[in-house]
């Protein structure tokens, strides 16, 4: 913790005096400190904040990234550079590396701390079947239409499938190298086709075809338990694969309903953006869409101009503690859509009535946007030590046929890849999931 209060002075002390690109350089400095240092002091296993310090360290790079490209050509014409606000981006990239390090104190803090334990553990090879049997009927609903609607009962359910259809694949894989039992590889691949297939079709983030693969071989690499193995030959299918993918994101840019209709001749998109409105070189790239120093520069607007919302830009989310049972026509909680409009990044569709996009206020943000920096540092540390106490139940490293274990660990690994770069409504699908996994478990008990 020595570090991040060190960091923490650097960041007050020069917040006056140096651009968005000298304090961008500093906290990725910062966060690849903190990712050594939890390498070298882990066990071997896996650690929700190693993903963490590196999802932090990468948004940060694509913030860089992107300040470097504002300052060399300016704001342009598309949308992503449209909303930025230049002269803001040092305030806004300082309330994210400080919003951040209160976030790695809470992690230490609070590092011992577990709620009550989730994992349920598979005894024999048969109940491993049985699983990938009820995943492949799952998708296969899914695949044909036939979308399982459990809203009646709990929106967390809802979660658990689309975590044992993704998830399932790391598990799997991961099974796969502890066991080396090549048909524990094949389920794994099995379900990474059928995943991969559905976001071509169906998925309205292109992010979705890139997921399932990131999960194979996330699998792997906890099955070899060292992250050595990262830096080594192994990594390069899944650099090679994320190249190509690269290669297509721009495709996708026009298309936010599915990939296929990326290359037909219909280039209209769900959200109101043409291909004809954007240039080839002016769509960006995929770590642009990483960064989020301009919704950032745009909280340090909003505060200027109408002071901090003391609560307000959060409220909706008062109404998820409400089940949908009790409240059949309870709206969808949209702060992203709310934001996208307050900062004039989005319009109503005059077609569906709302707002045509949505931009996340990241958390550090939005707890600057509501409260102020005493928002940012209690925020940031109740947020780190939630992310520790929900780790800790996962019991992730107990065994590899740890099935809800490993359910929740790799939704939280997945989510930590992204930092704090989504906004308070992550508290809220954190916290549903893992009460509905934890039903389970209490269920498992009698059963």
């Amino acid at each position: 913790m020595g570090v991040d209060i060190l960091f923490l002075f650097i960041y007050i002390v020069l917040s006056s005096t140096v651009d968005a690109i000298t304090m961008s350089v500093i906290f990725i400095v910062h966060c690849l400190v903190k990712l050594v240092q939890s390498v070298k002091q882990g066990t071997g296993g896996i650690h929700i904040k190693m993903a963490f310090y590196f999802g932090v360290a990468l948004i940060s790079f694509a913030n860089l990234r992107f300040i470097d490209k504002i300052n060399t050509f300016g704001i342009r014409d598309y949308f992503i550079y449209a909303y930025i606000v230049p002269e803001k981006m040092v305030d806004g990239a300082t309330i994210w590396a400080i919003g951040n390090t209160f976030a790695f104190i809470g992690l230490r803090l609070f590092e011992k701390m577990s709620f009550p334990d989730i994992s349920i553990v598979l005894k024999n090879k048969n109940a491993v079947k049985y699983v990938f049997r009820f995943v492949v009927v799952v998708i296969f609903l899914n695949m044909s239409g036939q979308a399982i609607n459990l809203s009646f009962i709990s929106g967390g359910l809802q979660k658990i499938l689309v975590l044992l259809n993704l998830i399932g694949i790391m598990f799997f894989a991961r099974l796969w190298v502890v066991e080396n039992d090549v048909s524990y590889r094949n389920y794994a691949l099995i379900l990474l086709a059928s995943q991969t297939t559905i976001a071509l079709f169906t998925s309205y983030l292109r992010t979705d075809l890139m997921t399932p693969v990131v999960s194979f071989f996330g699998g792997y690499f906890l099955g070899k338990g060292s992250i050595k193995y990262v830096f080594s030959y192994r990594i390069l299918p899944l650099v090679a694969i994320g190249f190509f993918f690269s290669l297509f994101f721009n495709a996708l840019s026009g298309s936010r309903s599915n990939f296929i209709s990326a290359f037909s001749d219909k280039k209209q998109s769900d959200l109101g953006y043409t291909y004809q409105s954007v240039k080839d070189d002016d769509r960006g790239g995929a770590l642009d869409r990483s960064s989020n120093i301009a919704q950032l520069s745009n909280i340090v607007r909003l505060v200027e101009r109408k002071g901090h919302y003391n609560g307000q830009a959060s409220f909706p989310l008062l109404a998820a503690l409400i089940p949908r049972a009790l409240w059949p026509d309870k709206p969808n909680i949209e702060l992203g859509a709310w934001f996208a409009l307050e900062i004039g990044a989005a319009t109503i569709s005059p077609i569906t009535g709302r707002a045509n996009n949505s931009v996340n206020m990241t958390i550090p943000g939005e707890l600057y946007l509501d409260f102020g920096w005493i928002g940012v540092i209690l925020g940031g540390i109740f947020f780190g030590g939630l992310l520790a106490a929900f780790w800790n139940a996962s019991s992730f490293n107990l065994s590899p046929f740890n099935l809800t274990g490993s359910l929740w660990g790799g939704y939280l690994l997945f989510n930590a890849l992204f930092g704090l770069g989504s906004d308070l409504q992550l508290m809220i699908s954190l916290v549903s999931t893992y009460l509905m996994l934890l039903v389970i478990k209490l269920t498992s008990n009698y059963l």
